[in-house]
């Protein structure tokens, strides 16, 4: 099964919306935990992005979400990159 979930990528002045499809998982056994993946996190959704975790911040309905966390169904997600200089 496939979750479409909408992405805003904020990156300075610079701001695209893409629509992605995450994989979820389908649970077989017993207990969930013995067949989750890392295919429906943020971390797996930033990697389809091509984008550094290391270099953005996450948001999810105007939270920031670890990058382990599942990706909801029905989340707004915003990806802000973040820019330091010295």
């Amino acid at each position: 099964m496939k979750v479409r979930v909408k992405v805003k990528i904020v990156a300075g002045s610079e701001e695209r919306t893409v629509n992605v499809e995450v994989p979820q998982p389908e649970v077989e056994t017993e207990t969930e935990a013995e067949t989750e993946t890392k295919s429906d996190t943020y971390e797996a959704l930033l990697a389809r992005l091509g984008i550094n975790p290391v270099e953005v911040l996450v948001l999810s309905n105007g939270r920031p979400v670890p990058e382990d966390e599942k990706v909801a169904s029905e989340a707004e997600i915003e990806i802000i990159r973040i820019v330091s200089g010295g």
